[in-house]
């Protein structure tokens, strides 16, 4: 198994995957007339840079520390899940009213438990390969 095809492959998935939501977003902005721009912006930025760092320092370690890659999952699970309540902590100070923030906050946990869902089922498999 190479490493760096692999890696190659997760960044492809992983852009395809927000491509993938924001076609469905535009649907549901389309048709039910939803005002969903700025969350999606921010969900679509928020998946990307997280996913695409945790999976550059994935192939670091998996080439050159092996045995910690255990306790790099736990810590890309803690570190995401701390950046998400930390973008959704700035979203509730900076937007006024509480539908706009309902709004986002359920788009971007559509993106986070997406890209949750991929990144669990991705290096589940790579882990078995290991």
């Amino acid at each position: 198994m190479d490493i760096n095809q692999q890696t190659k492959k997760y960044i492809v998935q992983c852009i395809i995957l927000v491509f993938v939501l924001n076609l469905l977003g535009h649907l549901v902005m389309r048709f039910w007339a939803f005002d969903i721009v700025v969350p999606m912006a921010v969900s679509m930025i928020f998946v990307l840079v997280v996913e695409i760092a945790s999976v550059l320092i994935w192939r670091w370690v998996a080439l050159k520390h092996r045995d910690m890659l255990p306790s790099f999952f736990t810590g890309v699970s803690g570190f995401r899940f701390l950046l998400a309540l930390a973008v959704m902590f700035v979203v509730w100070y900076v937007v006024e009213d509480a539908k706009t923030m309902k709004t986002f906050f359920i788009v971007f946990l559509i993106y986070y438990m997406t890209s949750m869902i991929h990144h669990s089922i991705f290096f589940s498999r790579m882990s078995n390969r290991l």
